[in-house]
C-alpha cells in the first residue's frame, strides 16, 4: 500500500486516484471520501451516509421548491380529505404535506445506494443527494399530498392511496434502480402491490391490474437478484 505524505503528522493518503482514504499507524480505522460495498456491512456508517445526504437534499432549493411546484400542477389536495385543498400557503384551508408514498425518502436513498454498490461502483454522500434531487424533478418518486392529520396518522398505521392519486412514475423509478431493491424494500413494495392489485380488480380496471401483476412478477426477479426472497 502506498503512503502518501499530508500536510498533518502520522495522517497518511492511500488510493488518491480510485477512492482518495486517510490513514494513520495511531488509528484503527480509516477515512475513505467514497464509500463502497465492504463498508456497506458496518450499519452504523451506512446509516449515517443515508442521514448526511438526505439532510443535504432536504436543505436543497428542489426540495423546499419542489411542494410548490406539484401544487402549481394541481396536487393541491388531500388524497383521503379532498375537499381539503389550497393553490397557496396563504390560501390554505388547513395544513398540506407532501409525503413520500409506498417508500419512504430513506428507502428510495438506500435502494439507489444500494444499485451502485451492487454493480461494485463506488458512491458518496453528494452522489446520493444529487441523485434524488434529480429523481424529484425528473418525477420519478411517489408521493401524495396529506393533510397534517392524514400524515400523522399514514405514520402510525398503514393507510393504502389508489395508484391514480400517487404523483410520480414511480414504476421508472425501480426499473432504474432494480439492483438495489433490498429484501425490506421488496416486501413495502410487495405488500402495496397486492393490495392495488385486489383493488383493481374490485373496480374491474383488469388491465390495469394486469400492469401491476407484471410489476410484482418484476419487483420479486429484481429483489432475487440481490440475494433477497420473498415469501
Amino acid at each position: 500500500m502506498h503512503l502518501v505524505p499530508t500536510n498533518y503528522p502520522s495522517i497518511f493518503l492511500t488510493n488518491p486516484d480510485m477512492n482518495p482514504t486517510l490513514v494513520s499507524p495511531n488509528a484503527s480505522y480509516s477515512i475513505s471520501f467514497c464509500f463502497d460495498k465492504e463498508q456497506s456491512y458496518d450499519l452504523d456508517e451506512y446509516k449515517t451516509l443515508l442521514d448526511s445526504a438526505i439532510r443535504e437534499f432536504r436543505s436543497s432549493r428542489t426540495y423546499s421548491h419542489y411542494k410548490a411546484y406539484l401544487m402549481g400542477h394541481g396536487f393541491n389536495r388531500c388524497v383521503f380529505h379532498p375537499y381539503i385543498k389550497n393553490s397557496s400557503e396563504e390560501d390554505s384551508m388547513a395544513t398540506l404535506e407532501m409525503h413520500h408514498c409506498m417508500l419512504t425518502i430513506y428507502d428510495v436513498a438506500c435502494m439507489i445506494t444500494e444499485h451502485f454498490l451492487n454493480l461494485g461502483q463506488l458512491i458518496t454522500e453528494f452522489d446520493i443527494s444529487e441523485l434524488l434531487r434529480v429523481e424529484h424533478s425528473e418525477n420519478r418518486v411517489p408521493v401524495v399530498m396529506l393533510c397534517k392529520t392524514c400524515h400523522q396518522l399514514y405514520h402510525n398505521q398503514y393507510m393504502y392511496v389508489d395508484p391514480s392519486c400517487i404523483w410520480g412514475k414511480w414504476w421508472e423509478l425501480l426499473e432504474r434502480y432494480k439492483y438495489g431493491i433490498t429484501r425490506d424494500i421488496a416486501y413495502k413494495l410487495m405488500m402495496y402491490l397486492n393490495n392495488a392489485i385486489d383493488d383493481m380488480r374490485l373496480k374491474k380496471k383488469h388491465a390495469y391490474a394486469e400492469k401491476l401483476l407484471q410489476l410484482r412478477e418484476n419487483v420479486h426477479n429484481w429483489s432475487e437478484g440481490t440475494g433477497s426472497v420473498i415469501y
